[in-house]
């Protein structure tokens, strides 16, 4: 909890990013001069009135820090009070210390109060700027915050529309499909297809949004706003094809047994695929 120090004459005065005037319970119970253990004291002054955590007070485990060798290591709970309550508990010790923190925070509120209805010198003007200040770059970060969430909200929702509004593209393994071109593993074989579309000159390697008269690149969704996908609009798919169709027996080759081996007899064929630009497609060709 980072809260910074607004007053410290006789006891230190927080506040929170809220604008909250706070009392650490700790360094309370040190000035009120209780001689119990604190942990005891507060959980009892607690009990006792009935105070409401998050309303009353709040309470956080802080780490402190031991030596260098980590020797006395520990976990500690804190305890925040607002004024009101801090004031019950002063005058509840009963003594002319508790009275006089009491008066100590009375005369805190009114100070505070008066600056803000009634700023009277310049002063209490720089006070006020101040704490707007503070404000409104509070405020500033929250709606960069809010604006940088809403723009990665509309970058995800856009993908979706990209995706949903070229419906009528294909994927690469859409086209291996349609061409009826399967890898040994019986999949489309969407590399083949990239291959042809790089032949065509197709520009297919884009890791962010790209569209032309051929290919659109947008975001999978399915798969995350990291993965970027290639959908082909109906003249590339079209040229695509056309290309396999005019170039299938230039490009295709048969490997074969030249003696037999354990996975098999000289003759037979060892491999069919489909070679473009020196790079063998091996392909299960039906």
């Amino acid at each position: 909890m980072n809260y910074k120090i607004v007053e410290n004459e006789l006891l230190p005065i927080y506040e929170s990013e809220k604008k909250e005037k706070l009392i650490n319970a700790r360094e309370l119970h040190e000035r009120l001069e209780n001689k119990r253990q604190f942990a005891n004291w507060i959980k009892q002054r607690i009990e006792q009135f009935k105070f409401i955590e998050n309303e009353d007070f709040i309470r956080f485990n802080k780490f402190v820090k031991g030596d260098e060798k980590g020797f006395g290591n520990k976990t500690i709970i804190e305890y925040y009070l607002t004024i009101d309550t801090a004031k019950e508990l002063a005058i509840v010790e009963n003594s002319e210390i508790g009275r006089k923190i009491r008066r100590y925070f009375i005369e805190v509120e009114k100070r505070y109060r008066t600056i803000v209805e009634t700023p009277k010198n310049i002063f209490d003007f720089m006070r006020l700027a101040i704490d707007q200040i503070e404000a409104n770059e509070k405020e500033i970060q929250n709606v960069k915050l809010l604006s940088e969430s809403n723009l990665k909200e509309i970058e995800k929702i856009q993908s979706q529309i990209d995706v949903k509004i070229k419906k009528d593209y294909c994927l690469a393994s859409d086209i291996a499909e349609q061409l009826q071109l399967y890898s040994e593993s019986g999949l489309p074989h969407s590399n083949l297809i990239g291959a042809i579309a790089r032949k065509l000159g197709y520009k297919s390697s884009y890791k962010h949004y790209y569209e032309d008269e051929f290919i659109a690149v947008v975001t999978d969704v399915s798969k995350g706003n990291d993965f970027w996908q290639v959908y082909y609009k109906s003249n590339a798919v079209e040229q695509i094809i056309n290309w396999f169709n005019e170039n299938k027996e230039k490009i295709e080759y048969t490997i074969i047994y030249q003696k037999n081996t354990k996975k098999g007899i000289k003759g037979e064929i060892k491999e069919k695929g489909l070679k473009i630009d020196d790079v063998c497609y091996k392909i299960n060709i039906n």
